[in-house]
């Protein structure tokens, strides 16, 4: 009997990511859903990392990832 261990992060409470998969730090999961860095910020549990961080910052089961575009204000 096999049992199955996966882990997952929620990306924008929408896109369930399986950390098992090689996808294991925050510039991982950029690379799996193909998005852009440039001009985006990233919180994990609603908290800002840094961007010079992402390829440390190693995921667990269940966190909340959110990807923000960058908006121009005045």
């Amino acid at each position: 009997m096999s049992t199955n261990l996966s882990s997952q992060v929620l990306v924008n409470q929408v896109t369930p990511v399986d950390i098992q998969s090689g996808v294991s730090t925050l510039s991982d999961i950029m690379n799996f859903l193909a998005l852009e860095s440039n001009a985006v910020a990233i919180a994990v549990n609603n908290v800002v990392i840094s961007k010079s961080t992402w390829s440390q910052h190693t995921l667990s089961d269940g966190d909340n990832i959110n990807v923000f575009g960058a908006i121009a204000g005045g």
